[in-house]
């Protein structure tokens, strides 16, 4: 799989999501997006998410929402966060395809030492290349 281009999140959205979110922010908060991350608070996240028109924001508060994704507890919470998660990420696509190709970790030939979201990530990154 080919790396798509890197791409990070801005101060500025940075700052307007820690605002909206009321949550810390600091220059020092290097991996804001998955520092602040908190499973008991996707619902919010998501909410916002769909409110959100800028592609800056929605990008940083994507990462976000996957990493809250992640660390949800049992299988059932996780499922249905990532249900709504692939939705987001196949409308958003070129928005968050270095997202989806970091959390897909493609780098690690075992997918057991990977997130428990990169197999569906894998299979997201490889359907939106299909012709």
């Amino acid at each position: 799989m080919v790396e798509p281009e890197f791409r990070c999140g801005t101060g500025k959205a940075i700052a307007s999501l820690a605002t909206k979110l009321d949550v810390e922010y600091n220059d020092f908060m290097q991996d804001w997006s998955y520092e602040i991350a908190n499973p008991n608070e996707i619902e919010k996240y998501i909410e916002l998410y769909k409110n959100l028109r800028d592609e800056e924001e929605k990008f940083v508060l994507m990462e976000t929402i996957i990493q809250a994704t992640e660390e949800q507890n049992g299988e059932k919470l996780f499922l249905n966060y990532l249900n709504i998660v692939k939705n987001f990420l196949e409308i958003d696509f070129h928005i968050h395809k270095y997202t989806i190709y970091y959390w897909a970790c493609f780098d690690t030939e075992d997918i057991e030492d990977c997130f428990k979201i990169s197999v569906f990530m894998r299979e997201l990154l490889i359907d939106q290349q299909k012709p």
